[in-house]
Order: C-alpha cells, then structure tokens, then sequence
C-alpha cells in the first residue's frame, strides 16, 4: 500500500478491476515483489475485506528461444514496420523475432496486452519513445505483464507506463486512434480462405482468447496499420502443414476471413485483405511449405476455390 491507502494490481490489471468492482468482498494478496504499477489498476484500502500477505517469488518467463524459421518470419515483418508505428506484441517467439530485429527503427509507440522482455529490449535500446502515438502519447499501455525480475523492476513506479484493464487497452476503436498501428500474433493453423486457429486445435485448447481478434480490427481500423499474422509454415519436425484447405475439426476460428489482413511464414508473406476466395488460396499456397504444396492446390481444387 502506498501512502495514500492504495494498492496498485501490478502486472495485471485485464478483467481484475472489473472484479474486484463486482465482488461481495475484496481479499488481496501483498507481495512486495509485484511492482506497483501506474493507470487503472489500482484499489484503495476502503474497498478491501482482508489482505494476506505474501513473499512467494514472482513467476517469471523469459524470451522464448528463437530459430531460423522464427528469424526469417521476423525478417519479413520487420521490413514492413515503418518508424513512428506503435506496436501490438503478442506472445511467443515469433513476435519475439519481430521485436529483436527492431532495434535500428526510430521512435516506436507500445499499446499492447501483453508487455514482456522483447519490448523492454526496444526500451533499452531507445527505440521506443511513444512520442508518435495518438493515444496516450508519451506511455507505453498494457493491460499485464509477463516477463522477467527485470521487467517487473522496470514497471515499478515508472511514470511512462501504464496498466489499463483490457476493456479499455484491447478495445479497437481506441487502439486504432493510432496511426500505423502493428498487431503481431501468432496462430496455430491457418486455411485456404485465411481463417485462423489461435486457440484450439481441433478439441484440444491451447490457448485463451486473447486479444488477437482485437488488436487485427484495431490495426485495420488504424491510418496505416497492419496485422501480421505469423506462423511457421509446418509443425512436427516438418510433418504436418500449418496451412490447410480446412481448420482441423473443432478448431475455433480465432481470426475470421473477413478480418484477416497479412499472414507470415518463413517463406513469403500473403496480403489477404480485399482479396477474392481464389486470390486467397493462390497467396497462401505461395507461402506454405513447398513439400505440400501440390497436395494444397489439389485441394483448393476440389474446393472449387482454383
């Protein structure tokens, strides 16, 4: 608690707030390890029942390992990302490649859901400043945190960072208030018409929500924004193609073909947006692995989209 009777949630403000201003009693658990953070996320003694106190160490996760395929993905993005965007970062180590390959940009904004090491990296680096962003400009927004000790050290009490529920950082109308907004996320399979799979496949979860579909019609909102999708072309040692004529039965569509925009694998980029059925196939077949492609635009042939 600071000295005003405040608690600051820290490293997660997302549906927490809306919590804690729903429920009957209010039980926090204080631990002098989570950083006190600054936005909208912060609960004043008032409102509290009880507190426990804590001094488990703070889980901590660092920057995934990052391999050719994810380097050359990364590459393609990165060549796309002019100075003065504002970045959406996704997890795992694809959008991770993207960011280590940023550091020679200029003056790059953060509004993102999660905040973790690889844009702490461009911190450091001086290559974000959010003196372009439209919307709070000057901040770097995020709705949690997931990083290491030294991240969590770099959020406490830093006046250029703010933690914002979901609601409000996730919301597209308000992201896309950015200029060149970049939304970087990662799927599991994408189809020929450019649906994406990012949280189950088939009936086995992977993954929550999210704010994907968010940050995708966010960025296509934005003046100059773009969505990457990025995803390696195969999986299982180059077994099995991450691009398919259909999303594996019982696999949530997590991007919709309507709002789908670019889709990345170490091979190529596909500009799907305003492109027809047909269009679309030809663009991701050119972008899978070339091991599967001829059985792709069999196929898409059989789909009736060749």
């Amino acid at each position: 608690m600071d000295e005003y009777g405040y608690f600051s949630l820290g490293l997660a403000a997302d549906y927490t707030m809306a919590a804690v201003s729903k429920a009957r009693a209010v039980i926090l658990e204080v631990n002098p390890g989570v950083p006190f953070s600054h936005g909208d996320c912060h609960v004043h003694i008032s409102q509290v029942a009880a507190i426990v106190e804590s001094e488990q160490p703070i889980p901590e996760v660092g920057l995934p390992q990052i391999g050719p395929v994810h380097e050359a993905i990364g590459k393609y993005v990165a060549e796309m990302i002019p100075d003065g965007a504002t970045l959406q970062i996704g997890y795992g180590g694809i959008p991770d490649a993207v960011v280590m390959q940023l550091t020679h940009k200029h003056d790059l904004g953060i509004h993102t859901e999660m905040l973790g090491d690889g844009i702490l990296t461009l911190v450091e680096s001086g290559t974000v400043t959010n003196r372009r962003k439209n919307h709070h400009p000057g901040k770097i927004l995020a709705t949690f945190a997931m990083g290491s000790k030294k991240l969590y050290q770099f959020m406490h009490r830093n006046p250029g960072l703010e933690l914002h529920p979901s609601s409000y950082t996730n919301d597209p109308y308000l992201a896309g208030q950015n200029d060149n907004l970049i939304a970087i996320n990662a799927t599991m399979q994408v189809d020929l018409i450019g649906q994406c799979g990012s949280e189950t496949l088939g009936f086995s979860p992977i993954s929550g929500t999210g704010g994907q579909s968010d940050f995708v019609r966010a960025a296509n909102r934005s003046n100059g924004g773009k969505a990457f999708i990025v995803v390696p072309s195969t999986a299982k040692g180059n077994a099995i193609s991450r691009i398919v004529p259909t999303l594996s039965p019982g696999t949530h569509v997590t991007t919709s073909k309507n709002d789908i925009n670019y889709v990345v694998t170490e091979f190529g980029v596909a500009q799907l947006r305003g492109k027809t059925a047909k269009q679309r196939a030809e663009a991701l077949i050119g972008i899978a692995h070339p091991d599967f492609r001829g059985e792709l635009r069999e196929a898409a042939k059989k789909m009736q989209l060749l």
